[in-house]
């Protein structure tokens, strides 16, 4: 049961849920946690590795924009990221800006875009946009710079998503605040798809670690808990459907928290 444990808590970053099911989700965050509640809104692309300098070249001539929109108050954070395991998706890049308010995350899109235009390499790549809301979060302020982003994503059961977040903030989140404390972790938060435009019953784990020597101390703390705490993996595997369980790790390029 240890070895199953880190596939099952191992997290950009709202249930993805069905409207005519928000409800018991909305309750079910209330209920779990005290932080204000954050939007991230995820661009995911998809570009041939000839062009991948041009893309990590707009990353990184972006930034002084995006330092400006998390020092005026616009964005709580961004980050911007190549994936490190690639899968048959065919994306490659990633990035994201996160702010309290869907109209603060609006307003940071058209200041990028009036800064500086997009890429000619976006002009003809995959491209899927996520937008997704977090109550369950936590970050060390004031921090920048470059890391490892570790986004598992889950399917919850049928009828089971307070009982997973619940859980969530019970069992896991423990977890992830003493690694923030220790700093293996830089930022964490449990999300969701404000806009549903995943399958109904996705959840997202998404955490921030400094570099790859952080992954390893942070599976050792994994299995640490495991064995100290035998009862969660069970209680989360009847929760979860581990046979829809996909991770994916990016190198991040450049990130900034307020």
């Amino acid at each position: 049961m240890i070895r199953q444990i880190p596939q099952t808590i191992a997290l950009l970053c709202a249930a993805l849920l069905i409207a005519g099911a928000a409800w018991p989700l909305a309750r079910a965050q209330a209920q779990a946690g005290g932080e204000q509640p954050v939007y991230t809104y995820v661009a995911m692309w998809g570009v041939p590795r000839a062009q991948w300098t041009q893309v990590e070249k707009y990353y990184k001539d972006a930034e002084p924009a995006l330092k400006k929109l998390v020092a005026d108050g616009t964005l709580v954070g961004w980050g911007n990221g190549r994936l490190w395991v690639h899968d048959d998706s065919g994306y490659t890049h990633a990035s994201w800006t996160t702010a309290t308010s869907f109209a603060d995350i609006s307003r940071a899109g058209a200041a990028i875009h009036a800064a500086l235009p997009l890429p000619a390499a976006f002009n003809t790549a995959k491209h899927a946009d996520e937008f997704l809301r977090s109550t369950i979060h936590a970050g060390k302020p004031g921090i920048s710079g470059s890391g490892m982003l570790w986004v598992a994503n889950y399917h919850v059961r049928p009828g089971q998503m307070e009982e997973f977040t619940r859980l969530f903030e019970a069992e896991i989140k423990p977890l992830f605040d003493e690694q923030l404390a220790a700093g293996t972790v830089l930022f964490y938060g449990l999300n969701f798809q404000a806009i549903h435009t995943g399958a109904p019953g996705g959840a997202t784990i998404a955490y921030l670690m400094p570099d790859a020597a952080a992954i390893d101390k942070f599976q050792a703390a994994l299995a640490e808990y495991g064995a100290n705490h035998p009862d969660t993996g069970p209680a989360l595997e009847a929760v979860l459907d581990l046979a829809a369980h996909r991770d994916y790790v990016y190198e991040v390029i450049n990130f900034a928290q307020k």
